[in-house]
């Protein structure tokens, strides 16, 4: 019941029954704090995440695990606690399996807040611990992309290969009726019959979101070139293509 509040971001709820299970005699379990952490998360709660993470040994007898740390950190850094959030890794338990956990939703944290420095120094950490996990380097390599740092981003591509880290790419998938159908990420030319529909269907919903202010974030796109071709390159991921597929197979075209 707890991790089904967590995940629909029911945080309150989730809270008021954590408390009734307390007062009820049922004592909590690491499984009963991920779920709590993690509807904090989702509501960014981050006084009542710090309540519940400083009392889990200390009150209800509970060791937190690597899973209730990166909870921690994943909130810290979604809710822009960056520099708080490394201050809690570096007083981390710092077995590799108690350090890995944090550096990574940081590293993502500092991508969408643009902390070039904190990244870094993240991104070193993971390369350590993590050397073929091929996530640590594309989130760095975006984060110099959008700093329209393309050398940096060109040398963490060359390291990646010499260390044989395989890169796959990105995929997405979506279900009309009965079929299910997949978007894999290979220079925006999927083999759908339909694709000059997916296209136009596209340009048509982002001609309507202009009207009320949408502006396209063209620093994400992970190629020097014009302004103008980003903004084609942007149609082409994979969520664009399989929910405007959705769109023209549900219409029937």
């Amino acid at each position: 019941m707890l991790t089904g509040l967590a995940v629909h971001g029911q945080a309150h709820e989730a809270a008021t029954l954590f408390h009734d299970m307390w007062r009820s005699g049922l004592k909590p379990d690491g499984i009963t704090f991920t779920a709590v952490l993690t509807a904090c998360r989702s509501m960014g709660l981050v006084t009542e995440a710090w309540e519940y993470f400083d009392n889990m040994e200390a009150k209800y007898g509970v060791a937190p695990t690597a899973e209730h740390h990166a909870c921690m950190v994943d909130l810290l850094a979604w809710r822009r606690y960056l520099d708080e959030a490394m201050a809690f890794i570096q007083r981390s338990p710092a077995d590799p399996g108690a350090s890995s956990w944090g550096a990574l939703p940081l590293l993502t944290g500092c991508a969408i807040y643009g902390n070039l420095d904190l990244a870094e120094s993240a991104a070193r950490h993971l390369f350590k611990l993590e050397p073929h996990n091929s996530a640590n380097y594309l989130a760095m390599m975006s984060l110099y992309e959008q700093h329209q740092m393309f050398d940096e981003a060109e040398s963490l591509k060359y390291a990646m290969e010499a260390r044989g880290v395989d890169a796959r790419p990105g995929w997405s998938w979506t279900q009309v009726g009965r079929s299910v159908h997949v978007f894999e990420v290979d220079g925006g030319s999927p083999p759908y019959p339909e694709t000059p529909e997916i296209y136009g269907e596209m340009s048509r919903l982002v001609s309507q979101i202009r009207m009320v202010g949408y502006v396209p974030d063209t620093g994400c796109v992970a190629y020097d070139v014009p302004e103008e071709e980003k903004e084609r390159l942007l149609l082409c991921h994979t969520e664009n293509l399989g929910s405007s597929n959705s769109l023209v197979l549900s219409s029937g075209g």
